[in-house]
Order: structure tokens, then sequence, then C-alpha cells
């Protein structure tokens, strides 16, 4: 079965590696150029003819990848679909989010201030004695196209996808995520003291969690 690893918003392959010490043959979809006006549902069709569905594969999301994995779920037939760090439909979403699609608010902010924004995380990072992911993130952060966030950001805000889904969904979430907050997380997996980027920090706790969720063994 093929495993595919869908990234975060200003992130890549490398945010995996901590998973793909125990997942070696997992694939990861690195996003795609933007294109102009493409909505969610659009950008995980394109996504999706990178996907090999002559076999049997299951999906792996975090934040931004989780959300197109759920897209992902909807127009493929994947085994298993895992969420971690991410929210599986609009009311999980903080009501600042939800509410930037109404008053435009998110257009304040471009793709330079967001990745500004993330290496105020990294600093955090670093003060909490995570320096490996702190480094990581600001490479990362580095290297992401503005032009692709100033994109994500807006079809984030204006996602506004079914309010169910199947029950067979994973959800792997942090109790101290402080971007998509716990408490309007609904039947998810928790990860005690999990923030957004526990895959990196809390590596250990987070593949344990995934392996299971994906049938495999430890």
């Amino acid at each position: 079965m093929n495993i595919y690893l869908i990234p975060g918003l200003g992130a890549d392959k490398r945010m995996y590696a901590p998973q793909l010490k125990v997942l070696p043959h997992a694939i990861v979809l690195e996003h795609l150029a933007p294109v102009t006006n493409e909505n969610m549902t659009q950008y995980a069709m394109r996504m999706a003819q990178s996907i090999d569905t002559s076999l049997p594969f299951s999906l792996v999301g975090t934040s931004l990848g989780g959300i197109v994995a759920m897209e992902l779920s909807r127009i493929l037939k994947p085994e298993r679909v895992v969420l971690l760090a991410t929210v599986k439909n609009r009311s999980e979403m903080p009501g600042l989010i939800r509410a930037m699609s109404l008053l435009n608010l998110h257009r304040l902010i471009s793709g330079s201030q967001f990745k500004n924004f993330n290496q105020l995380l990294v600093k955090r990072l670093d003060s909490r004695g995570d320096s490996p992911a702190a480094a990581v993130i600001s490479q990362m952060t580095n290297d992401a196209s503005a032009e692709f966030i100033d994109w994500a950001v807006n079809a984030i805000v204006n996602w506004y996808p079914p309010e169910t889904y199947p029950s067979d969904i994973v959800h792997i979430h942090g109790t101290k995520d402080q971007l998509f907050p716990i408490h309007k997380i609904k039947n998810a997996i928790p990860i005690q003291n999990g923030s957004h980027v526990m895959n990196m920090t809390m590596s250990y706790e987070v593949n344990k969690a995934l392996l299971s969720a994906l049938g495999l063994s430890a």
C-alpha cells in the first residue's frame, strides 16, 4: 500500500523527516504552484493526478495538508485517511479564521508577512529547547513561496466543506495546538502537550499513533 504524506502551509518534505524514519517508503506530495482563483477542491483535483490509484493507498495530511487530504478523500478512494494538527470541517476552525472570510481580514496579511510570523514561532521553539525543529522550520519558511502562501491562506479561509465526514477518518491532535485548539476538534486522538508542529517536536508519540492509525506495527 502506498502512503502519501501532504505537508502543511509553508512546509515541504523536510517536515516529515521524523515520519519517514518509520515510513521510509512513504511518498511526500509537495505542494503545487497555485492557479489564480483556484479553490481548495480544484487544487486537490490537480494534486490527485500525482496519486497512483491503481494500487491501494492511504493519505496522511498535516495542517493545510490535512485539509487537502479531506478534499482528496472525496475525490478518490483511499484505504485510510490520517489527519495531524488540522481541521475536518469549518466548525472546527477558530472563530477568527471563520470571520476572516466575511471581513477579508486575511487580505491584510501578505505571504511575506506570514513568513515573518513563522519566524517568531521558530524563536519560540528554539527558546524551549526544540532547536532541531526550529532550524528546519526556519529553512522551510525561508524557501517557501510567498505567492503560494497568499493563495493557501485565502483558500483555507474560504474553505466550506460538508460538515459531515466518514467516521473512519483518524484525527491525531495536540492538546496544546494554539492554531487549531483541541477543544473545537471532534473525535481526535490527543497527544498530550503536543503543539501544532508536534510531528517534529514529539515524533515518538506521533509516530506511534500514526503507525497504529495506518494499521502498521511500531
